[in-house]
């Protein structure tokens, strides 16, 4: 017994330890759980091409690293699909020191935020092109291919989730209307795209047209490539390129986050779009940081046109797609910081490096000195250590997480309208002071409100009165709570219009009274309305209190939606009037008055006829 005392202990302190940070806003797990290379889809992958004893596309396991919080309780989680950098080549042939679904910086964002609450899936995806080609269009022919193929795997993996969630039931608990596609390096070229690209179509543009027999002929051709989403066969000369998976499912992201990358054009991005967070350095040399050519790594070749985190965020704040963090003008330290160089463009957040340190534009970026490219790495990031990539990361997680949780709307999201002081029944306002006043004397109470409060989730007995939506069914939208201690006494308890200075919507309110605690709440009383023919809204409850007894009122406001309307909120007071009628001991012979407090009416008998009451 004493150990499941203490077990039991243990674990409602780490709940509480949990409920008191804020899920999705700070670390509020300890530990991670990692499953790797989950196949979330097979694709064809044309690295083989070039080798004489393959020559052609080969179908390639899409895998990834899912990453959950160790010893989680809830079971619709929002998604972060990751997708890290790489230049779309193979590591170590790409000559830096990252490149893979398990690179240092990728390792530390996907646990980080995976201790916050979400699930992280670091995916890999299909590579391929030829930086060093020749011809400018050689590179931006193989160089946009090999995006489009990262877009198709990116919203692959969105659909792998949510066909488990509808036919697996739902294994990696998540919630498959949150969902964020976030890039770093080349992996932000994906994330763009794959929140940008609508249809086939938006890839038609001269930029990506190449010349065959003094034809204009696009790079990407949707029987070749397949469609956007990879959900259809693409067929080139009896060569497979594009294999569907997951066919019908949403393969939508409800944000975007872009460390280091670019889009490949701005006409893709419109106000349906994002919204958007970016992280870049102004002083980039290959991806631009406003709009320029893209330049080869190494080689220094270019190769198309794009536009950066500038130009990106710069159309975000014109167009209102960052609207849902913008407008709430977050003034933490660290959109502070963002603010002194972003212009005002809220999502942007720009890494201004020293004059001695200006190819330094991945600064997060970190790696073992045992890396093959190590060096390589080090002529532009030549500070580097893992302590300078977590604090560079500091930064990204604590600029990313709120606006992450506005976009959402997840719990504790600083975006949202804030609720009263009493919207939770552990908050309850004290109204002791409002009780134990002389019998019929009201007392009208400070004025409260409704108005943004949300409703306690697992609440689910008490209300049955409430004839919500028509009487269609009892339900909590607003509620407000309040605490008293009983006196044994006798007291009707109201809502009210405040002797008409304060306005709730149709004075439509709904009350219930509960005896226990907000842990173990017992339903005591219920109201829907005083006089609903007469037309009196409010809520009133009568209620023979118990001395010692701690009680719960619960002020809630009519559900109209089924009227097309938002539920009834607004501002109200409490009406207290005591109601019993005390009377002393009246020492008679032959004479008893029941009962002794009276409630409302007082019995009198008598072994002698009585002529005459005279109550005073």
């Amino acid at each position: 017994l004493m150990k499941k005392i203490f077990t039991l202990s243990l674990f409602a302190l780490l709940a509480t330890a949990q409920l008191t940070a804020q899920r999705y806003l700070e670390e509020v797990f300890d530990e991670v759980t990692v499953t790797s290379d989950v196949v979330y889809g097979v694709n064809a992958t044309i690295i083989l091409i070039p080798n004489p004893e393959v020559g052609e596309a080969v179908p390639q396991p899409l895998v990834m690293d899912v990453y959950e919080p160790t010893g989680d309780t809830e079971t619709e989680r929002p998604l972060i699909l990751y997708f890290h950098t790489g230049n779309f080549l193979p590591h170590p042939e790409n000559q830096s020191p990252s490149g893979l679904k398990t690179d240092s910086a990728a390792v530390e964002i996907c646990t980080r935020f995976a201790k916050m609450g979400y699930v992280v899936a670091s995916c890999d995806y299909r590579l391929g092109w030829n930086p060093f080609a020749e011809t400018q269009d050689e590179r931006v022919n193989t160089l946009i291919n090999a995006a489009y193929r990262g877009v198709q795997d990116s919203r692959t993996a969105a659909r792998y989730f949510r066909k488990d969630a509808a036919e697996n039931g739902n294994q990696w608990g998540i919630d498959v209307d949150r969902f964020v596609v976030w890039g770093q390096g080349t992996g932000g070229y994906i994330s763009l795209a794959a929140s940008t690209i609508d249809a086939y179509e938006d890839i038609l543009l001269e930029k990506f047209t190449t010349e065959i027999d003094g034809m204009p002929v696009p790079m990407v051709l949707e029987p070749i490539n397949g469609d956007p989403n990879g959900e259809t066969v693409g067929v080139f000369a009896g060569d497979t390129l594009c294999y569907p998976n997951h066919v019908g499912y949403n393969s939508d992201f409800q944000m975007c986050v872009n460390m280091g990358g670019a889009l490949g054009d701005i006409s893709w991005l419109d106000e349906n779009d994002g919204p958007f967070v970016s992280f870049q350095s102004p002083s980039d040399a290959f991806a631009p940081y406003v709009e320029g050519v893209l330049i080869v790594p190494g080689v220094n070749l270019p190769v198309v046109e794009v536009q950066g985190a500038y130009a990106v965020q710069e159309f975000c704040d014109f167009a209102g797609n960052n609207a849902v963090w913008a407008d709430s003008n977050l003034d933490d330290p660290f959109s502070t910081a963002a603010n002194v160089f972003n212009d005002g463009y809220d999502g942007l957040y720009p890494f201004v490096r020293p004059a001695d340190l200006q190819n330094d534009t991945a600064p997060w970026e970190f790696w073992a000195p045992e890396n093959p490219n190590n060096m390589a790495g080090l002529l532009t990031n030549p500070t580097m250590t893992p302590e300078k990539g977590r604090t560079f990361i500091d930064t990204v997680q604590a600029y990313a997480a709120p606006r992450m949780a506005c976009a959402l709307m997840l719990p504790n999201n600083p975006c949202a309208a804030q609720g009263p002081q009493n919207d939770d029944c552990s908050q309850a306002v004290d109204v002791n002071s409002l009780f134990g006043q002389p019998v019929d004397q009201e007392v009208v109470s400070d004025v409260y409100s409704n108005s943004d409060a949300s409703a306690e989730d697992d609440l689910t007995v008490g209300y049955d009165c409430f004839q919500d939506n028509n009487g269609d069914a009892p339900s909590i939208e607003n509620t407000v709570w309040f605490e008293f201690e009983g006196d044994g006494l006798q007291y009707s308890i109201a809502t009210s219009d405040c002797d008409g200075t304060a306005e709730f919507l149709e004075g439509d309110t709904q009350m219930a009274i509960y005896a226990g605690s907000c842990m173990d709440l017992e339903p005591i009383g219920c109201s829907e309305d005083i006089d609903f023919d007469g037309g009196d809204y409010y809520s009133e409850i009568t209620l023979d209190t118990e001395d010692g007894t701690t009680y719960y009122i619960m002020v809630d406001g009519y559900d109209y939606t089924a009227f097309d309307l938002d539920p009834a909120t607004g501002e109200f007071c409490l009406n207290i009037t005591q109601t019993v009628v005390s009377v002393e001991e009246i020492n008679a012979i032959g004479l008893d008055i029941y009962p002794n407090p009276a409630n409302r009416v007082l019995n009198v008998t008598a072994d002698q006829p009585i002529t005459s009451i005279e109550v005073y």
